[in-house]
C-alpha cells in the first residue's frame, strides 16, 4: 500500500512539473514576442537588418515619423471615430435595453430577450457576404453610417447581456425607495443606477472599443477607398509594402505599436473597474 501512494505521489508530482513547464514556457514565448513588438519599432532601418533578434545598437524615432506621414494618421483617425462613436451608441442603447429588460414589466420581454442573447453568437463571416450584397444594392458602401451600423449591431447583443447581468444583481430595494420617493424611471437610471455601474460601464467600453479598433473584415469588404481605410487595413499594407517597395520590418512594427497603445492605455485606466466587471454574476 505505502508503495502505490508513493508510486501516485511522483506521478502527481510528475503531471504538476509538466504542468508547470507548459504555462512557463508558454509566458516566456508570450513575454519574446512582446519583447520584440516593444523594441522593433525604436531600431533603425539598418539596424533591423541585422536581425530581429539581434541586440539593438541604437534607438530612434524615425520608424514612427516615417508611418504617420506614410498615411497611417488616416486610418488611426477612421478607426478611432468608429470605436468611440461605436461605444457611445451601444452603452446608450444598450444599457438602455438592460435596464428594461431588468427592472420593467412588459409582455414579450422573455421572448425578446432571447432573440437579442442568441444574436451574440452570429458570426460576421458567415454573414456577410449578403450584408455586402445588400448594402452595394442601398448604396451602403463606403459610407460611415452605414458601417457604424454594422459595428453596432455586432457589439449590441454583447452590451445588453452584460447590463442586464449586472442591473439583475443590482440591489431592488434601492429602486424601490427611489420610487417610492417619486422618483420615475428616467430619474432612477440618471440619478442612481448610471451612477453606481461604473464597473460594466468600463467592462462594455474596453471590449467593445478592442473588438472595433482590431477589426479588419468589416473595413476590408465595406471601405474600399483609400479616404475610408481603417487602422488594421493600414498596417497590413505597411507590411505588403504600402509606404515603399522597400518598407522596412522596422515601420511595420511601428504601426503594431501604435496600433496596440490605445488598448493597453485604456485597461490601464479602467483596470480596477473593468477586473470588478469581469467578475459581475459570479457570486449570487
Amino acid at each position: 500500500m505505502k508503495d502505490n501512494k508513493i508510486n501516485i505521489t511522483i506521478i502527481d508530482k510528475i503531471k504538476r512539473a509538466i504542468t508547470q513547464l507548459v504555462f512557463i514556457s508558454y509566458s516566456v514565448t508570450v513575454l519574446f514576442f512582446m519583447a520584440i513588438l516593444l523594441i522593433t519599432p525604436f531600431r533603425s532601418p539598418r539596424d533591423v537588418a541585422r536581425g530581429i533578434i539581434t541586440i539593438p545598437n541604437s534607438f530612434t524615432f524615425i520608424n514612427f515619423i516615417n508611418i504617420w506621414k506614410g498615411g497611417f494618421s488616416l486610418g488611426f483617425k477612421n478607426s478611432m471615430l468608429f470605436s468611440i462613436s461605436t461605444c457611445i451608441v451601444t452603452l446608450i442603447v444598450g444599457g438602455l435595453a438592460g435596464y428594461a429588460f431588468s427592472f420593467l414589466k412588459f409582455r414579450l420581454s422573455r421572448a425578446l430577450y432571447t432573440f437579442v442573447f442568441s444574436c451574440m453568437f452570429i458570426s460576421i463571416m458567415l454573414i456577410s457576404i449578403p450584408l455586402f450584397m445588400q448594402y452595394k444594392n442601398l448604396g451602403l458602401i463606403n459610407s460611415f453610417l452605414g458601417v457604424l451600423i454594422i459595428y453596432v449591431g455586432i457589439r449590441l447583443p454583447f452590451t445588453v447581456f452584460i447590463f442586464k447581468n449586472f442591473f439583475d444583481e443590482f440591489p431592488k430595494s434601492i429602486i424601490e425607495a427611489a420610487k417610492i420617493d417619486g422618483i420615475n424611471d428616467i430619474g432612477i437610471l440618471t440619478r442612481i443606477v448610471i451612477p453606481l455601474s461604473k464597473p460594466v460601464t468600463i467592462t462594455v467600453i474596453l471590449f467593445n472599443f478592442v473588438a472595433v479598433w482590431t477589426d479588419f473584415l468589416i473595413g476590408l469588404l465595406f471601405l474600399q477607398k483609400n479616404e475610408n481605410v481603417i487602422v488594421m487595413l493600414r498596417v497590413i499594407s505597411i507590411f505588403q509594402g504600402g509606404i515603399s517597395r522597400t518598407a522596412p520590418l522596422s515601420i511595420g512594427y511601428a504601426g503594431l505599436f501604435l496600433v496596440t497603445m490605445p488598448a493597453i492605455i485604456l485597461y490601464i485606466l479602467g483596470k480596477k473597474y473593468y477586473v470588478e466587471g469581469l467578475t459581475l454574476g459570479s457570486i449570487k
